[in-house]
């Protein structure tokens, strides 16, 4: 399962909940808990330059975490002021709410303090704010114009931690939230501005709890190299891909792997990419090799083969002859672009003809599971890639598969991972990465800078270098997800923002990340601290 270096759970509404109950367990009473998260928030707003806040509160237990905050900053010298939106209706607020008037009532926002602290809903809240939490945030709007700080305590208010659906919330320069991330926060990253996780003494989360990645955790998988390596122990990749007209993405993926360490790497592109391979990649071996002369590839020599960069897949026939090189390959694998929309099109195998296993998977799927059982595999699909193969999974078994549901970022990775007996990453900004066992990562790196033709080209070459090296899928995908979406936010602080960032920048900054990751030890200095994420740069 889930390595313990991923520290930070990713946890629902309802995952959250139940976490802080089992900790409250341990607890003397549930106020312990509402204490030490208004603590630690406190202690890290005073770590800011900070010295005057108006807190808006609401009625419930976040309410009461403000009720918490306000009082322990007004001890600490700041000028607070309070904006009571409901009057505290759970225990653990009413008492927040009467220990921090005990030294006396809070005026109201006057528009001028320095920075503004969100206070209203927290993470059980769903729909639409409503009446006074509605008037709340307009007040928020209205009266505390930019440059002003606006800091979530948990959750913008109106913002769905589970779902990431926008209730009308305000835009918030930093979101403090507590022991765990929330789907909704990383999928709604223009509204959470700089998440800070922050320690509060949670229990370990429920096994099979997606985790998040960060440096320390990459630190900790990545081994170190031998005094004495040379080539052939750093490894030997092997990328099929590259067609006539597409060599560019065979290109990428082997300056990826060489950018991330690799040994050797050898491309098997079309005869047409050839040349432009050479050229453009002097350390790597080409092999012109047409589709239908795959059989004359050397599947002894590599130690990992990323199949389908540059590949033309949506046809049966690519369909065939993938299924045909993993049944002759049987080490580890990445599959990706073309040798996954080689599964795009209708299933051309009756399920009933194939689907021995009883799980209802249609006939294609079953075959490629079939193709990728007993070894490392690792498929990384995008969006419409993913979404072509959850409409295959469907097709033989639509009673469990609703296919008008839509995507489950965090969850649905991980029910094609264990139909198909393979790791997969599910690309995007978070990238879900699931294997078969139960176990799932996040990465939250990444920008806009990634949303152009050739980054998940690169992101295979990388992958397929930490399979080849002997990682696991799940830690190989998690990895160079992580160092991939780095590269991107090291491309937009270098250049100035991600409009104009272009490949060779961004393959400049995969190389960096890597002596960047052990130069130093990437650890917040802020008080109670598990995770910072940096706010997503959109314009």
């Amino acid at each position: 399962m889930t390595s313990i270096a991923a520290r930070v759970p990713v946890l629902s509404a309802l995952e959250a909940r139940l976490l802080d109950v089992r900790t409250i367990a341990t607890l003397p009473d549930s106020f312990a808990l509402m204490h030490r998260a208004g603590t630690a928030a406190a202690e890290w707003l005073h770590a800011q330059p900070w010295r005057s806040a108006a807190i808006y509160v609401g009625g419930g237990n976040n309410g009461g975490d403000g009720w918490v905050i306000a009082k322990l900053l007004r001890q600490r010298g700041w000028s607070v002021t309070v904006h009571e939106a409901l009057a505290p209706r759970t225990p653990d607020a009413q008492r927040a709410r009467a220990d921090a008037l005990l030294d006396g009532h809070f005026a109201p926002p006057s528009g001028v303090e320095a920075v503004v602290l969100d206070a209203l809903l927290g993470t059980g809240a769903s729909g639409a704010p409503r009446d006074g939490i509605a008037d709340a945030l307009a007040a928020v709007r209205t009266r505390h114009a930019s440059p002003n700080a606006i800091i979530a305590i948990d959750m913008p208010s109106g913002l769905n931690a589970t779902t990431g659906d926008d209730g009308g919330a305000v835009a918030a320069s930093h979101t403090v939230t507590f022991g765990s991330a929330k789907p909704g926060q990383l999928l709604r990253r223009d509204l959470v501005g700089v998440l800070h996780v922050l320690d509060i003494g949670l229990l370990d989360a429920a096994p099979g709890t997606a985790h998040l990645i960060d440096a320390s955790a990459v630190r900790a998988w990545i081994p170190v190299l031998a005094p004495d390596a040379h080539k052939g122990s750093r490894k030997r990749l092997a990328i099929v891909g590259g067609g006539a007209g597409m060599a560019g993405a065979a290109i990428l993926a082997a300056r990826g792997a060489h950018a991330s360490g690799i040994g050797m790497v050898r491309a098997h592109v079309a005869p047409e990419s050839a040349l432009a391979l050479q050229v453009a990649v002097p350390f790597a071996t080409a092999h012109a090799v047409g589709v239908d002369e795959w059989h004359t590839i050397d599947t002894t020599w590599p130690d990992a083969m990323v199949i389908g960069p540059g590949l033309d897949g949506a046809t049966r026939d690519m369909r065939e002859r993938v299924l045909r090189l993993l049944h002759t390959y049987r080490g580890a694998v990445v599959l990706d672009a073309g040798a996954l929309s080689a599964f795009r099109a209708q299933p051309f195998v009756d399920a009933e003809q194939i689907d021995d296993a009883g799980d209802g998977l249609s006939g294609d799927l079953v075959r490629l599971r079939h193709a990728l059982r007993g070894r490392p595999a690792l498929l990384t699909p995008h969006v419409g890639e993913f979404a072509a193969l959850w409409t295959l999974l469907h097709a033989g078994n639509t009673s469990s598969f609703p296919t008008a549901a839509p995507l489950q970022r965090f969850d649905d990775p991980l029910r094609l991972s264990q139909a198909l007996g393979a790791t997969v990453l599910l690309k995007g900004v978070p990238s879900v990465i699931a294997s078969p066992d139960g176990s799932r990562l996040v990465s939250a790196t990444g920008n806009p800078a990634l949303a152009m033709g050739g980054t998940g080209d690169l992101l295979a070459g990388i992958a397929g270098t930490l399979l080849a090296q002997g990682h696991s899928p799940l830690h190989a995908g998690a990895m160079a997800a992580w160092v991939h979406g780095q590269a991107a936010e090291q491309a937009v602080v270098a250049h100035g923002g991600w409009r104009g960032v272009t490949m060779d920048l961004l393959l400049h900054e995969v190389s960096n990340v890597w002596p960047r990751l052990f130069a130093h030890a990437h650890t917040s200095t802020q008080p109670h601290t598990l995770l910072e994420l940096p706010a997503v740069p959109f314009s």
